[in-house]
């Protein structure tokens, strides 16, 4: 049996740790045309976590997101606890530069049901006049910081951002914002190749079971909260609006990595 030679273990070695730094950035997606998202959304990637997917595009002035929210507890994490498109230039998980809309509220406890108890045909009428309601009281303010310098963010592309909300099909919530490439970093076109960007909501406060069992202590088959609950037979507590509350209190957070088209 022939030995390898301490040259040859350190260059396996060293391509394993290439291969592995390469994986683990995950795929990169290529950025559309903007003219071609106007005729039609092209969606680049699913998040099995949200239920979001996701499409990228950009011209020679702007980066644009699109997002269309599959998902009920994710449109309601987005639309009421604050939700932030950050974005690295160098290809990592940076989150010195960030986009905040909308901007909401995270230190308080969902307290609404998901999902009523009507029939379910009526869910998609009944879920779409309710958040075309709930996006009516959005503020139409945004945040953009870049560099630990914040400005307020005017919808008006002329001034380099735009953003809104609307209603979808059953439900659904899609998300557009436009950023302008020189307010992302200088020289804004010609000067960025690759992005990630951060798809991270705001989160609500984690449900208090304290009261749960008699005589007010915490049951220990929900300390951590490591899991969703699931419905149990307790004498006063709801199994469907403790899991609701669970649920609303995990944040959307997933990372696209994206490069630009340049052509």
């Amino acid at each position: 049996m022939r030995l390898i030679s301490f040259h040859k273990l350190s260059i396996i070695f060293l391509f394993s740790v290439l291969v592995f730094a390469a994986c683990s950035r995950g795929p990169v997606y290529k950025s559309v045309a903007e003219s071609k998202m106007k005729s039609e959304i092209q969606y680049i990637g699913f998040d099995n976590n949200s239920a979001i997917r996701y499409a990228i595009s950009n011209d020679k002035e702007f980066l644009y997101i699109r997002l269309e929210a599959l998902s009920r507890p994710s449109v309601l994490k987005i639309i009421q606890s604050g939700f932030y498109i950050y974005i690295d230039t160098l290809g990592k998980k940076n989150r010195d530069m960030w986009f905040n809309y909308p901007i909401g509220k995270t230190d308080q406890l969902f307290q609404a049901k998901l999902f009523s108890k009507e029939e379910k045909e009526n869910d998609a009428v009944a879920g779409k006049l309710e958040l075309e309601s709930q996006i009516k009281d959005v503020d139409k303010f945004a945040l953009f910081v870049a560099n630990e310098k914040e400005e307020p963010a005017e919808n008006d592309l002329e001034k380099g951002f735009a953003f809104h909300l609307i209603p979808g099909e059953y439900g659904s919530l899609n998300y557009y914002a436009a950023i302008r490439l020189d307010k992302i970093k200088k020289g804004g076109f010609e000067a960025i190749d690759n992005l990630n960007i951060g798809i991270i909501s705001g989160a609500f406060k984690k449900p208090n079971l304290a009261g749960s069992r008699r005589g007010g202590r915490r049951s220990s088959r929900y300390r951590g909260m490591n899991r969703v609950p699931q419905a149990q037979q307790q004498s006063n507590v709801d199994p469907q609006k403790m899991r609701d509350m669970y649920l609303m209190s995990m944040p959307i957070n997933f990372w696209i990595n994206v490069e630009l088209l340049k052509n």
